[in-house]
Parts: C-alpha cells; sequence; structure tokens
C-alpha cells in the first residue's frame, strides 16, 4: 500500500472535518513525534497490520466553532485562532471519542487539555535531542519477593533516565519483555535452594549477552533497575563486570511507581565494629549490615555465629532506615567502608567463609556484591528472611 501524505483535516465530534493548512499540521504531528498525546501509541502504521495509515487525528482543544456542541467551544478564544497549531493535538481516534463525549467535557478542559499537550510534546523534544553518546543500556531485573510477583514498567525506566540527560537503550532486550526475569522461577517462597541456584545461573547467562556487547563496544554504560531479593541483588552485583561503568537506580517509596535519586539527598557515612571477635582463629567471619532496619543478633542462626568473628555496619551518626540512603555518593561511602571489612577479615587467614545478613536497600544490596571478588576472598555466603517474624536462613553462596 502507498504511504498517504499526513492527513491535515481536524474531525469534530459528528464526523465532519476542517480542512488545517499543511504547516500547521505538519507541526503537530512533528511536535508530538507520530504518537498520541494522550495514550502514546504509534499513529503512522495499522496496529493490526502493520500498514502504512495514518491513523492519527487532529483534535481541537477549543472546538472550531461556537456552536453549542463543539466541545469546549464556549471558550473566549478568537475563532480565528482555534485552527493554528497551538489549539490542536494529535490524538488517536479513541482518545479523541474520549475527549469529545460532552459528559466528560468538564473532566477534559482546555486547560488539562493544553497541560497533556504541553507536557507530551515536551518529552518528545527532551527524547529526540539526546545524542548516541549520551545512550546508556538498561539492565532491568526484577524477581518475586516473598511470593508475590513486581512489576518495573519501561516507561518509569525512559523518565528516570531521560530526567538526568539519558538516552535509554533496550540492547540487552530479546524475546521476554524484561532483561531479568526471574518472577516464573519456582520455590522463592519456600527459600527452596534450586531456587536461588537456578537465579543465579539465570543472571549469568544473561549476563553472558551482556559481556559480548560490551567486548565489541556496543555498550558503554549501564543504568541498572533491580527488583528482587536482597540475595538475587547481591548475587547480581557479584557477577557484573566492573569494567563498565554502571549505576543503579533505587525505586523510590509510594504508591507511584518512580525511579531515581530524590533531589536534596544527603551523603550519609557508615561505620563498622567489631561485636565479637570469637576465637584467636577465626574459622568464619559474619557481617551484619544494619543499614534500612537492624540486625537482631537473637535471629541469626548458630551455623553463623559458631567460632565466628562478628562484624556489623551501621549508618554514622544515624539510626538504620529505610530512607537513609539516598544520594549515589551515599552508596559509594557503604562500599569503601565494606570494603575496610573485608581488609579486616583477611588478616585472619583461617578464615573461609563469610556469612551475610542484611538489611538493605537495593542499592546498597548490588554494593555488597560488587565488593567482592569471588575468586580472591573467602566463600561469601548469603543469609535472608522467610517471613516477616523468621530466622535468617542460608539462601545461596556468592558464585566465583
Amino acid at each position: 500500500m502507498a504511504e498517504k501524505p499526513p492527513r491535515n483535516s481536524a474531525i469534530g465530534p459528528n464526523g465532519t472535518t476542517r480542512t488545517i493548512r499543511e504547516p500547521v499540521a505538519r507541526r503537530v504531528w512533528v511536535a508530538a513525534g507520530g504518537r498520541c498525546t494522550f495514550c502514546n501509541r504509534w499513529l503512522l502504521d495499522e496496529e493490526h497490520t502493520g500498514e502504512p495509515v495514518f491513523i492519527g487525528q487532529l483534535a481541537h482543544i477549543v472546538g472550531w466553532d461556537t456552536t453549542k456542541g463543539s466541545p469546549r467551544g464556549s471558550d473566549s478564544m478568537d475563532v480565528h485562532d482555534r485552527n493554528e497549531a497551538d489549539n490542536l493535538i494529535l490524538i488517536c481516534y479513541d482518545q479523541h471519542r474520549v475527549i469529545d463525549s460532552k459528559s466528560l467535557w468538564d473532566v477534559y478542559s482546555a486547560d488539562r487539555l493544553r497541560d497533556f499537550k504541553r507536557q507530551h510534546e515536551h518529552r518528545i523534544k527532551k527524547l529526540t535531542e539526546l545524542a548516541h553518546r549520551d545512550s546508556t543500556t538498561v539492565l532491568r531485573l526484577v524477581g518475586t519477593i516473598h511470593g508475590s510477583p513486581v512489576q518495573l514498567s519501561q516507561s518509569a525506566v525512559n523518565e528516570a533516565l531521560v530526567s538526568v540527560g539519558q538516552h535509554p537503550s533496550y540492547a540487552l532486550i530479546g524475546t521476554d519483555e524484561y532483561e531479568i526475569d526471574l518472577r516464573k522461577l519456582p520455590g522463592e517462597k519456600e527459600d527452596a535452594p534450586f531456587h536461588w541456584n537456578a537465579a543465579v545461573e539465570y543472571i549469568r547467562d544473561r549476563l553472558r549477552r551482556l559481556g559480548a556487547l560490551v567486548a565489541d563496544g556496543t555498550v558503554v554504560n549501564i543504568a541498572i533497575f533491580p527488583l528482587a531479593r536482597i540475595p538475587i541483588l547481591i548475587a547480581l552485583g557479584a557477577l557484573l563486570d566492573d569494567t563498565v561503568p554502571a549505576v543503579v537506580y533505587p525505586k523510590r517509596r509510594g504508591g507511584k511507581e518512580a525511579w531515581g535519586w530524590p533531589a536534596g539527598g544527603r551523603d550519609q557515612g557508615f561505620e563498622w565494629s567489631v561485636l565479637d571477635s570469637g576465637s584467636d582463629a577465626p574459622k568464619q567471619a559474619t557481617v551484619l549490615f544494619s543499614v534500612s532496619g537492624s540486625i537482631e543478633k537473637d535471629r541469626i542462626p548458630a551455623e553463623a555465629t559458631d567460632v565466628a568473628r562478628i562484624y556489623e555496619i551501621r549508618p554514622a551518626g544515624a539510626t538504620p532506615n529505610f530512607d537513609l540512603v539516598d544520594t549515589p555518593a551515599s552508596v559509594d561511602l557503604f562500599s569503601r567502608c565494606w570494603r575496610a571489612v573485608i581488609a579486616d577479615i583477611e588478616t585472619f587467614p583461617d578464615v573461609t567463609a563469610v556469612n551475610v545478613i542484611a538489611a538493605v536497600p537495593t542499592t546498597v544490596a548490588v554494593a555488597i556484591g560488587r565488593s567482592v571478588n569471588a575468586s580472591v576472598h573467602a566463600s561469601v555466603r548469603v543469609y535472608d528472611r522467610v517471613e516477616h517474624h523468621a530466622n535468617y536462613t542460608f539462601t545461596l553462596e556468592l558464585p566465583r
């Protein structure tokens, strides 16, 4: 089918049309990026057949005349200005029927439609002005948290990256909706050993493709959006290649799905201490990470405390809480503290296992894994809790 030129006619609620000057119509189509101002639907192809048919419509914010049946037509805007670009929005036919429905004229007021138009066109402009050098490869990891599958939308990822001047690239995406999707792996709620082992191997397999793209120069920056149990996040950090700059984005607390660091965050430092020195030649070390909450020692199994040197990492001058780590610098300060603990552990040559028990946010969990050199350090064993009031149990050993 031959491609038709962009439609330059506006359609009224009763199906009548009015011709819009070609330069005006072109300006509205370009400013909207060929997408519906409301639902972001691509309007240059028929969605079922893929044929190049223009399915978008130019809609008037203020109706084109002042008659009683003209949507928002009673507005004070001069009639001669109503067919100009500032009063036209690009929209799909479904949404056009909605905003022009008489029962919804108060809901979709002229001011509200102007706001939709302004936001949509601003977003399109910001996305398209990003250069290739500002591209960053998205790595999303989603899992199941205590039996409940989590969601991580592409739109939330895009919004977080565009807000910091980065263009999201989905070079890792394949046939799956997400790059690393662990939600279908069984056994998470029961802490079954096979679940954790399968998760680690699945992450390892998915990261092999990342390694190949790094090697050929396709990937130069990585933006990580993780949402899973703490042991999974620590394992992800251990498996990531340190040769590529990677930034971990936190999920903001609250009802709306939003990612990224909040404005006006405060850098938080950390300190470590030895809670129990153990024997003169301890066989294992146990590290408590009390960041988003305090680790209760009586919930730690004896296997992780017997003949063990026990450490704790806590925020300096602050009580552990969920909102404590709200800047990238805070994560860096945590990593330095954790590496200092690792250095102390290495002074005890008989230590063959390091037990990790962590109450931390996602960004810190990944940082725990990234600070460990599994090929050099002692075996790192990660514990977690099945239910809120349960004791900590062993989940996985960090891959070497």
